[in-house]
């Protein structure tokens, strides 16, 4: 027992020391990473980055700039990375006597520092980088600028004298940009790269827009101060001419939209002196153009609309009148009509409608004449009146001409009826002369009774022809009754006739197997009879089954040969 305590012991500790060589040689690999982290920040050519600023003008704060940037590389290279390398002494040191939580806490901090020291060196390349960038662009650029301000310059100059309330805002824009190449020259003097640079940046936003807006303020000017004006009293001097001419337009409350589009242009004027947003500035001075333009179109299209009105009154008297004496015949014609036949309650009442809608028609065209005579509308108002009035006669037209075509078909289909029975006649008489002409011995009873009710459709449906006044809708209806009965007859009796021939021809050819067996001669014996009693189709049935076993094809052969 004590051995087996001894043997545990023994493998516990084995087992300690293995796991302790293993974090201690991890801790190692750890410290070798950060020793190649510091030594490849130790090689970095930031010397060679700070010396970029000594080809500029080391004066103020590219100085300033300069030794502090050096300071810090110092202090990193002198003070911070050897004590780094101090700390990596102590991680490995902790690791060898197995402090292991000590060493990782090292390892963590000295981890943070040289993350900060990347931090700071990175803000001061782009720092460096920034600072030669803008001294590389100033120089490039300043020349463009000061040009670009001196062509300004003359432009305002010789346009002066159309550029009105703005003068003074180009005179202060173009001081303000002198002050700022100003400013800018003294600040790359004094080494302050960066500032010049907003200088300059400044310094071209105010060239560029004094050169748009001295391109397009003159005629943005010329636009309100007299364009819009004029057209705002020309505008206000047409309508008052044309309400003494008689034009109602208080609906259109134009005054109220000119009062508008004058207050919006005076604003654009005291807003252009700013020179602020010039292009804008042109988009709503176009704006105001489009919303007298579209006032124009107002008063033209009433100017349109009157003229349309004038056109239309007369043709739509004549056209009215023309309509009601169209209604006036049909109606009479209607009463006439209804001596004869019987009209449906619906026409009737239809046309009291169609007479009730052309007298609310010609009260309508009442009110648009005396609309129009009295002024108290606009002309737009009338003419939409006139184009649905027009709609609503052409309607009633459409349902005047349907009435008489309503008329006519009444009479047409007395017509047609009347040959329809005439033909259905001769075709009862054509089927009575074939029967005749077939020499069959007589019709089944089905066939009897079919043409009997045949002959009594016809009779029905002319007796409903004969009647006053006339249904004409009854009529149809039993003629077509009768023509449906009389062609189902015409067809059954051909049928009828070619069965009772087949019949015949069958029993006459099975005779020849008459005595072959007693079963035969009987079943021919039922042949004939069931043919003199005129059931053909049942003798053909019942002679081919008596002679089936000596002649299965019987009655297909006496049905070709009688084909052909």
């Amino acid at each position: 027992m004590t051995m087996y305590v001894i043997y545990a012991a023994i493998a516990v500790i084995a087992v300690l020391f293995v796991i302790g060589m293993v974090f201690r040689k991890n801790i190692y690999k750890e410290v070798d990473k950060l020793d190649d982290w510091k030594n490849t920040i130790l090689n970095r050519d930031i010397p060679s980055e700070i010396g970029k600023v000594k080809n500029l003008h080391m004066s103020g704060e590219t100085e300033e700039k300069f030794e502090l940037w050096r300071s810090e590389w110092d202090e990193i290279v002198g003070g911070i990375l050897p004590n780094i390398e101090e700390q990596l002494f102590d991680i490995e040191e902790a690791a060898t006597k197995y402090r292991f939580k000590k060493a990782k806490e090292l390892i963590a901090l000295t981890t943070d520092r040289l993350n900060g020291i990347e931090t700071q060196l990175q803000v001061m390349v782009e720092e460096i980088n920034q600072l030669v960038t803008s001294a590389e662009q100033n120089s490039t650029e300043i020349g463009s600028v000061k040009d670009q301000f001196h062509t300004v310059m003359q432009q305002v100059l010789k346009k002066r004298g159309s550029l009105g309330v703005t003068v003074e805002t180009f005179d202060e824009k173009l001081a303000h940009t002198k002050q700022l190449l100003e400013d800018f020259d003294q600040a790359t003097e004094e080494g302050s790269y960066l500032k010049a640079r907003e200088y300059l940046r400044e310094a071209k936003e105010e060239v560029d827009l004094v050169r748009l807006s001295v391109e397009k303020v003159p005629a943005i000017l010329v636009q309100l101060k007299t364009t819009i004006p004029q057209e705002v009293r020309q505008l206000i001097l047409g309508i008052e001419d044309m309400e003494k001419s008689g034009y109602y337009l208080e609906p259109f409350a134009l005054m109220s939209k000119i009062e508008s589009i004058t207050n919006e242009n005076e604003q654009l004027l005291a807003d252009i002196s700013t020179l602020e947003e010039i292009e804008s500035m042109e988009e709503k001075a176009a704006e105001v153009t489009a919303q007298l333009d579209q006032l124009y179109e107002v008063l033209e299209t009433e100017v349109e609309a009157k003229q349309e009105v004038a056109k239309a009154v007369p043709t739509m008297k004549e056209q009215v009148e023309q309509v009601d004496e169209q209604l006036t015949l049909l109606m009479e014609e209607t009463t006439q009509v209804q001596l004869s036949y019987r009209l449906a309650e619906e026409e009737i009442s239809f046309q009291e409608k169609v007479k009730k809608q052309l007298n609310e028609l010609m009260h309508q065209l009442q009110l648009i004449v005396d609309v129009s005579e009295n002024n108290s509308q606009t002309y737009t108002s009338i003419l939409d009146m006139v184009e649905e009035w027009m709609e609503k006669i052409k309607q009633i037209q459409l349902d005047i001409d349907k009435g008489k075509q309503a008329l006519n078909d009444l009479r047409q289909d007395e017509l047609d009826a009347k040959e329809t029975l005439i033909e259905l006649r001769q075709k009862l008489l054509e089927s009575k002369r074939l029967l005749q002409k077939s020499n069959i011995p007589g019709l089944p009873q089905e066939a009897v009774d079919h043409l009997d009710e045949s002959e009594m459709k016809v009779i029905t449906a002319a007796r409903q022809l004969e009647q006053v006044p006339l249904e004409m809708g009854r009529v149809n209806v039993l003629v077509e009754e009768a023509l449906s009965c009389v062609e189902e007859n015409e067809q059954l009796i051909k049928d009828t006739i070619e069965s009772a021939q087949l019949a015949e021809r069958v029993i006459q050819f099975a005779n020849r197997y008459r005595n072959r067996s007693e079963r035969t001669r009987n079943g021919l014996i039922e042949a004939e009879e069931l043919f003199r009693q005129y059931e053909y189709t049942e003798a053909i049935e019942c002679a081919y089954q008596a002679v089936k076993e000596f002649d299965p094809s019987i009655v297909e052969k006496v049905s070709e040969q009688y084909t052909a």
